[in-house]
């Protein structure tokens, strides 16, 4: 394992910063403590010249340490404007949702007496709904945050609520990039409405940039007892097959590397902002920008190395992201994918036959899924208190299918901007796969024994189940290298050498 992570120093410092930030959360004078202690670690190990990834690990460290303890001061500041009313300008930052007679945004500080420009808070009102991008003035009852929903809004980093009072103005001025992106979702909406029926308009939706908002309660029971929900927001998958269609359609007229990089990095910054910066997006697209910036200075970074980069990054700057349900799941299942899926797949030889080559794809679908359920199965055993037992095959029969029609919908609002009658085709054809989603999901989600309800032992057992498995695979590699130095080693004596110095 020690050699595993000197080849992976940055994973080795993503997996500290995550514990770091868990302790942070309950015990701020213990991370402090060890915030000293990395820094004094840090400058003797720089006056020894140890090694630069050795040095990098530290740094992040030290980083996060620090991230943590502002992030707690700020929070306590935050804390004593409990039951305080603020009032001024606020700036709408995610989609109302109307629940009843009251909506909930949140919204964002832009110039108010007492609170500092930027606080987010999650607030509740009546009357009229505001859009996304809206500047409102308006007054504030701020409340401390508090309750079950308390780590979860901490997650995003919105640590106060409040609730709108008295009459609320449009301000006017919207802010630009949040208007544009509402622009953009409203025609993405009204092309897929327009073009497919209500369902499988809902599920492009979903598939586009993450807005489940139009799929019925019935129907999201459903996907959730299949085990598929994670295909329902977007996340790596998704974020993988725009930015290889970008790429692809970038190679036919040009392969410099200089514009590709850009070209991946806007897609990126495009892509996260479309579907609100959620945390599954960032930490996908912070893989793509290191990979965009390796281009460019011709490096090829291991992808654990980058996985644990843009982890360190996101809770460098927010460190409660590591609560976030969708960080996690997106992280350790990205984790279990390299670690498991792609060396099992690496292994098994590319067949000559197409009978063969179909048989490889079945078996590495089934690798990624697996290992994904993996790595994930701890996690959703302790927040959903079930599992899917028919995970696996929908997931197998479906994943392709979305991967399709995401590309042909992606293709389609492309056109449809341009050429509508040209378009239909593309529209067409995402929605028969989406239909096809649909039904599957439905079919497998209503079986009887598609869930299985476990209890808290269960999380548990899950957890020795998936450290277990970890080991299990560092005992094979290091098998492996063992072998191969034995059979080095042999091969030297043979042709009148000495021997190897291996342990």
């Amino acid at each position: 394992m020690t050699d595993y992570f000197k080849m992976r120093p940055m994973l080795l410092a993503g997996f500290i910063c995550c514990v770091i930030c868990i302790i942070g959360y309950y015990s701020g004078i213990t991370v402090f403590i060890l915030g000293i202690a990395a820094i004094f670690l840090f400058f003797v190990s720089a006056a020894l010249r140890v090694k630069v990834k050795y040095l990098t690990v530290m740094f992040a460290a030290v980083l996060v340490c620090c991230s943590v303890m502002v992030t707690l001061t700020r929070i306590n500041k935050l804390n004593l404007l409990d039951e305080c009313e603020v009032s001024g300008s606020f700036i709408v930052t995610e989609e109302p949702k109307e629940r009843g007679d009251y909506y909930h945004a949140v919204i964002e500080a832009n110039n108010c007496e007492g609170i500092r420009n930027g606080t987010r808070i999650s607030a509740y009102g009546n009357g009229s709904v505001p859009e996304l991008g809206d500047r409102i003035y308006a007054s504030v009852k701020l409340n401390a945050m508090n309750g079950d929903y308390k780590l979860s809004w901490y997650s995003d980093s919105v640590y106060l609520s409040g609730s709108i009072t008295g009459d609320v103005s449009s301000g006017g001025n919207p802010d630009k990039v949040l208007a544009a992106v509402l622009r953009l979702r409203k025609y993405i909406k009204r092309s897929l409405f327009g073009n497919v029926g209500y369902s499988e308009a809902s599920t492009l939706i979903a598939l586009v940039y993450g807005d489940s908002s139009y799929i019925t309660d019935e129907f999201y029971s459903l996907i959730k007892a299949a085990g598929v929900s994670h295909i329902m927001v977007v996340s790596g998958l998704h974020l993988t097959t725009i930015v290889t269609l970008v790429t692809l359609i970038t190679n036919r007229f040009t392969r410099n590397r200089f514009v590709k990089a850009p070209v991946v990095f806007l897609t990126v910054i495009f892509m996260a902002a479309l579907c609100g910066f959620t945390k599954s997006v960032l930490r996908a697209g912070l893989c793509y920008i290191i990979l965009a910036l390796s281009l460019c200075f011709k490096d090829d970074p291991t992808p654990e190395n980058s996985l644990g980069a843009a982890v360190t990054i996101m809770l460098a700057t927010e460190p409660f992201s590591v609560f976030n349900i969708s960080f996690q799941l997106s992280v350790l299942s990205t984790l279990g994918i390299i670690t498991v899926a792609v060396p099992v797949s690496l292994r098994i030889k590319t067949p000559t036959t197409p009978a063969g080559r179909f048989a490889k794809r079945i078996i590495s679908a089934i690798a990624v899924t697996l290992s994904a359920m993996l790595f994930t199965l701890p996690v959703v055993i302790y927040i959903y208190g079930y599992i899917s037992t028919v995970s696996v095959i929908t997931n197998l029969l479906i994943s392709f299918a979305a991967t399709s029609a995401l590309t042909l919908a992606v293709v389609a609002l492309f056109i449809n901007a341009f050429l509508p009658f040209a378009a239909y085709p593309f529209f067409f054809a995402a929605g028969i796969l989406a239909k096809y989603m649909n039904s599957v999901i439905t079919f497998f989600g209503s079986m009887p024994f598609s869930t299985v309800t476990v209890g808290k032992f269960s999380f548990y057992l899950s957890l020795f189940l998936l450290c277990g498995v970890i080991i299990l695979l560092f005992a094979c590699k290091n098998r492996k290298d063992m072998l191969r130095l034995k059979e080095m080693d042999e091969k030297i004596i043979r042709e009148g050498g000495g021997k190897l110095k291996w342990r």
